[in-house]
């Protein structure tokens, strides 16, 4: 066995993956900001997951006991990330250099498929993190679309190995995809739509050949998998009564609440086609990748050699880019939807760095200079397409750290109210916190705090879809239920001044108005610290308030 995994990792696979991941590490790094290299991860929606993550590990059942929209997956996995550090995004950011090394070996695996020499595959591989990094689309990171990419590369792998071997793959090829069916199923479901018109294709074709062997082998072991990641979960969901919460909000509230579109069917696919022909029309590369390039793989001999290969992942990609804005209306779309349209864009890619490379002379034996050069190329096209760096600790006290102008180190609100949360609250009493107005800020990650209430946080949607949301936030602060409170403002308003805009979040995470609840917050609360910053270009000043 020792001796098998010695000789894999000699291989060209094997060295090819190690020098992925050290690139993939070292990227990462500089791009995301799970990674240690920031002061700490702003992101709202990074922060609420980790929260409901903590909240599971503590005995606190999602759905029934904490309201979040997401799937149990990704409160899995940001649970684990507590339990390995309990105030930081330490194992994300290891998770999302396995994901970004996994997407760049998919590349350089499909490269090998289409019969590409070593060499050529892995320099293909290097140039491919501008695809998975494109700011905006890849924001803070740590986010459902981004861990799909390699997964959703595993399909295009498969539908070109399909292809190429007329459909004589290991039944594990099926069991894999099963289970990965089961995993995106239960942490974002509107990614699904390129294996729900691989499978439909797949076994329709099946049926018109009348091959009832080989449809029994899909349809059994992609079962198989997928029962094998969804059936503890249903397990978990029965014991702790929490299934019809489960439905209620993953299912019931995601598709009437969350989504902003309230049209029939048809009219909201022509909306998402709309929504994905004016992302391709925005964007030179996109275009040139996701129609030209689309059209040139499909057609091209020595990529697919079947009509049916052909038309498998036309379709695939089609259901994947569909699907994803499926029920939004322009406006709402949030930029990170559409990094899973970046998937589709692999396969175009390989073929034109492929052909370039057939016309450059390069050494037929180890080559480091072709390879370093290569990667410092690489390391170049990312930072041009990912400014995240200027956010890190590279840049000391930038704007997204404070507004002060001072050459006296600084840190975060987060950090700054987390320390003070810490060290005053009172002896012998659990840290309690609400989060008032505003998605996830990151206060319970940086203070440790367990959340206590139902609705942590507030959501992007219009307070009249749900005004219990709101209400029950109120409440918590009329009946000073909570030792802390933090609110936001922008910059310049107090909490006395801010009323707020449309009735919903706004810009810069900002809550729907703070004047009205004033009087109420400063009767059993009082202010203990404030601190200005810059979040999503908008000036923010964040308030703490502790009960008196």
């Amino acid at each position: 066995m020792l001796k098998r995994i010695h000789l894999k990792l000699r291989s060209p696979d094997g060295q090819s993956l190690g020098i992925l991941t050290i690139v993939g590490a070292f990227i990462m790094t500089f791009c995301s900001y799970t990674s240690p290299a920031f002061y700490f991860d702003t992101s709202p929606d990074n922060n609420a997951f980790f929260t409901v993550g903590k909240a599971m590990m503590n005995g606190i059942v999602p759905y029934k006991d904490i309201f979040e929209q997401k799937g149990p997956y990704v409160y899995f996995l940001h649970g684990l990330a507590y339990l390995v550090s309990s105030r930081s995004f330490l194992l994300i950011f290891l998770y999302e250099i396995a994901t970004v090394t996994a997407a760049m070996f998919f590349v350089y695996k499909i490269a090998k498929l289409l019969n590409a020499t070593e060499l050529p595959a892995l320099l293909t591989a290097l140039l491919s993190p501008l695809l998975f990094l494109y700011h905006p689309y890849y924001d803070y990171g740590d986010t459902v679309e981004f861990f799909t990419l390699p997964l959703l590369l595993s399909l295009i792998y498969l539908i070109v190995l399909l292809d190429r071997r007329h459909f004589a793959v290991s039944h594990w090829w099926y069991v894999a995809q099963g289970a990965i069916v089961g995993i995106v199923f239960l942490s974002k479901y509107t990614l699904l739509g390129a294996w729900i018109v691989f499978y439909l294709l797949v076994v329709g074709r099946l049926l018109v050949k009348r091959q009832w062997r080989q449809l029994g082998r899909v349809i059994g072991w992609s079962a198989a998998g997928f029962l094998l990641t969804t059936v503890p979960w249903l397990i978990y969901f029965t014991a702790t009564g929490s299934l019809r919460a489960f439905i209620n909000v993953y299912i019931l509230f995601n598709t009437k609440v969350y989504l902003t579109s309230s049209v029939a069917a048809f009219a909201n696919l022509v909306q998402s086609v709309t929504l994905v022909s004016q992302f391709y029309w925005g964007n030179v590369l996109f275009f040139a990748l996701g129609v030209v390039g689309t059209l040139i793989v499909i057609f091209q001999p020595t990529i697919f050699r079947s009509n049916f290969g052909r038309g498998l992942y036309l379709a695939s990609a089609l259901g994947c880019d569909l699907l994803a804005l499926y029920g939004y209306q322009a406006g709402s779309v949030y930029q990170y939807y559409q990094l899973i349209y970046f998937g589709f864009f692999v396969l175009p890619f390989i073929y034109f760095c492929l052909l370039f490379f057939r016309h450059v002379p390069l050494p037929a034996a180890d080559a480091p200079f072709p390879i370093l050069a290569t990667l410092i190329l690489s390391l170049f096209l990312v930072l041009g397409v990912n400014n995240n760096v200027t956010n890190s600790k590279v840049f000391p006290n930038n704007t997204s750290i404070t507004e002060k102008q001072t050459t006296k180190p600084q840190q975060p609100a987060q950090l700054e109210f987390g320390r003070i949360m810490r060290r005053d609250n009172p002896t012998g009493t659990r840290l309690t916190l609400l989060n008032y107005g505003s998605i996830d800020m990151g206060f319970y990650t940086a203070s440790g705090a367990v959340p206590t209430t139902y609705f942590f946080q507030n959501y992007n949607i219009p307070q009249s879809a749900a005004p219990q949301i709101l209400q029950s936030q109120r409440d918590v602060i009329s009946r000073h239920q909570v030792e802390w409170v933090v609110l936001n403002t922008p910059a310049g308003k107090t909490v006395k001044q801010w009323q707020g805009g449309s009735g919903r979040i706004t810009s810069g995470n900002l809550n729907p108005g703070t004047s009205k609840l004033a009087k109420t917050l400063t009767r059993h609360y009082r202010q203990v610290a404030q601190h200005t910053q810059v979040f999503e270009g908008v000036n923010v000043t964040y308030w703490l308030y502790q009960r008196k």
